[in-house]
């Protein structure tokens, strides 16, 4: 409102409405569809990638991690762990937390989240900040940030869009108490919105979309004609409308399929099939959906099986690799390094880091996984309480050790006897 308040004539109403669906993650496209964060999501390439990359994060857990020398350790006596893997504020579980982060850098490019708790102590919780709460990102000269952040009141309890606050109090808050996650950007401290540039694809998926439930709901596309003799006809359209309706309840529907039709006077049956227009709307379809899925969102196209061919058991292993690889560890990479910047003290960044557990994407079968761990530790790679905390299993004594599970010698202290060092 304050953008065009400042404006020095009146607005024309298309301008208007292009400053309204701008502020609102969206615009207006050369199909004369308006694409914003909320009907980017009615088209059902964007919403199933959004909902798979959201269901990849939520699947593994955030762990903080403690260094010790050489060793390394999970630090479940860390504050910041309990937010990170247990519970992130008081209505949220961790799993839905990072579900809304992944889904917020894919449909507007940022994640904000406000640390609560007094100076200088540790965080107490993250409370995420809606899409569109976030007004803007203020640089000072000094290089320093503040969030312009619309804080909702009593009087603001409606919401337009998705998650997007109706009014409400604005907010400066410094950036020491955001926890602010970025896709890609270029000015390096907002991320630019993904839904704005990709706008025209996704406009041209809602229009052929459109264009497709209008075709069936107007009925153009007809299973076959009924023709009669030339000079022929029902002089009285209510014995036409009985004869149709007949022969549809005869032979129309699939428990009619394959009957023999009776056809009297001279009428012929001519069946329609489809035509070439109709297939290059279909291929139009699954061109956009390629595009949105394997361009936009990194997303192989074996996982959303938009293809003809799907994954066979040889090749899925391949496939859920290039997934966590390509489409998901950008985004863990990215929440990992901002838990370091923006939770951690500087004294905490000398010996505590952020992981997620992305090896649980990556779980073979049973067979598979005994193999390999069994591999692990008769190569000293792993002990076997450590392959055992991979499994759930509880440790047992002595398998703390490191040493070749398939020797048989057991050390005893003693010298060996003359003759059976050779042996």
């Amino acid at each position: 409102m304050s953008r065009i308040a400042g404006r020095p004539k009146a607005m024309t109403s298309q301008e208007l409405e292009k400053l309204l669906v701008t502020g609102y993650g969206g615009g207006q496209t050369s199909t004369g569809i308006s694409v914003s964060t909320d009907s980017a999501m009615r088209a059902m390439s964007v919403h199933t990638c959004v909902k798979a990359k959201s269901n990849g994060i939520k699947m593994m857990p955030c762990h903080l991690m403690r260094r010790s020398g050489k060793n390394v350790e999970k630090a479940t006596d860390h504050p910041v762990y309990r937010l990170l893997h247990d519970q992130p504020n008081s209505w949220m579980t961790p799993s839905e937390f990072w579900g809304m982060a992944s889904a917020c850098l894919d449909l507007r490019g940022n994640f904000y989240a406000l640390k609560t708790g007094l100076p200088g102590r540790p965080t107490k919780e993250l409370i995420p900040l809606a899409m569109g709460s976030v007004e803007e990102v203020i640089q000072t000269p000094n290089y320093g940030l503040f969030y312009k952040v619309i804080r909702p009141t009593q009087d603001s309890n409606g919401t337009t869009g998705i998650g997007q606050s109706n009014g409400g109090h604005v907010d400066i808050i410094p950036g020491n108490r955001i926890m602010h996650l970025r896709g890609l950007t270029l000015d390096g401290f907002t991320g630019l919105n993904p839904i704005a540039y990709a706008r025209e694809s996704i406009g041209l998926e809602l229009a052929t979309e459109k264009h497709g439930a209008k075709l069936f709901s107007h009925g153009t596309n007809i299973g076959g004609v009924l023709t009669m003799p030339e000079g022929q006809y029902f002089k009285d359209r209510t014995k036409a409308r009985e004869f149709m309706e007949e022969f549809n309840q005869n032979y129309s529907s699939v428990e009619n399929a394959h009957k023999a039709a009776l056809l009297e006077n001279g009428v012929t049956w001519t069946k329609m099939g489809m035509t070439s227009i109709d297939s290059q709307f279909l291929e139009a379809r699954r061109f956009q959906h390629r595009q949105i899925v394997d361009l936009f969102f990194s997303i192989p196209l074996s996982i959303m099986t938009s293809e003809d061919k799907t994954a066979t058991f040889a090749s899925s292993e391949q496939f859920s690799i290039a997934y966590v690889i390509y489409a998901l560890m950008p985004y863990i990479i990215n929440i990992e390094q901002a838990v370091y910047r923006d939770l951690l003290s500087e004294e905490d960044k000398k010996t505590y880091y952020a992981k997620f557990e992305a090896r649980s994407l990556l779980r073979g079968s049973f067979r598979e996984q005994m193999e390999s761990l069994q591999i692990a530790v008769n190569t000293c790679i792993m002990n076997p309480n450590e392959a055992r905390e991979l499994l759930e299993l509880n440790p047992y004594d002595e398998g703390d050790e490191y040493r070749t599970r398939t020797s048989t010698t057991k050390e005893t202290g003693k010298e060996p006897a003359k003759g059976e060092e050779e042996k």
